[in-house]
């Protein structure tokens, strides 16, 4: 909805033809939007290779590429280095780790029961818990077994290295292009990143 209603300001505007102008609506107004209790349902879509199945990322990346005129077929790692934009997986998963540094910060008694059920329950095999899907998201993090122990023992999370590790682990799309040669290699990340994209720390 949020989307829509962006395209239409920037048709209303005449800026739909600006795409830094549509960006910044998009952080603006947009954003916020698909932000709406993440912290709840998102957690099934923060593992690494999760993150472009949601219909909101779906839709973003759609928009996107829109706002470029390109195809739809564009390699959205590629898409987003172009517009200096995150994945909003990112933001999905920083709100959920302020959530639980919230929630263990909490002097509630029944608050803390729940938390340790679900615990209980998500290391007895059910996939659905919001502590297991976290648990799960972490695995490929370089601190994983740290921000999983401290899930575990129901202690802050330090979202300062979470931010570290999220686009570090990002950004393994570049560090593997920059390895390998685009004249021989067949995929658009390694094309892009060799030829075309601006220096990493611009992104």
């Amino acid at each position: 909805m949020q989307l829509y209603v962006v395209k239409e300001f920037g048709i209303e505007k005449r800026i739909s033809d600006r795409p830094h102008a549509m960006l910044w609506l998009f952080k603006t107004y947009a954003l916020s939007a698909g932000m709406y209790a993440s912290q709840i349902w998102s957690t099934q879509f923060l593992k690494h290779d999760n993150g472009f199945s949601n219909p909101l990322q779906i839709a973003h990346m759609a928009f996107l590429k829109r706002i470029l005129g390109i195809k739809s077929t564009s390699a959205n790692w590629c898409m987003l280095r172009g517009c200096a934009q995150e994945p909003l997986q990112f933001y999905w998963f920083r709100s959920a780790v302020k959530f639980w540094n919230r929630m263990v910060d909490s002097n509630s008694n029944t608050l803390r029961d729940v938390i340790k059920a679900d615990i209980s329950i998500g290391n007895s095999g059910a996939s659905s818990c919001w502590t297991r899907q976290m648990k799960d998201a972490f695995g490929d993090l370089q601190n994983g077994t740290v921000y999983r122990s401290d899930l575990f023992q129901c202690r802050k999370l330090n979202i300062s290295n979470l931010r570290i590790d999220l686009r570090f682990r990002h950004q393994a799309v570049w560090r593997e292009a920059h390895s390998q040669d685009p004249c021989s290699c067949l995929k658009n990340s390694v094309a892009y990143h060799n030829w075309f994209a601006l220096p990493e720390t611009g992104f």
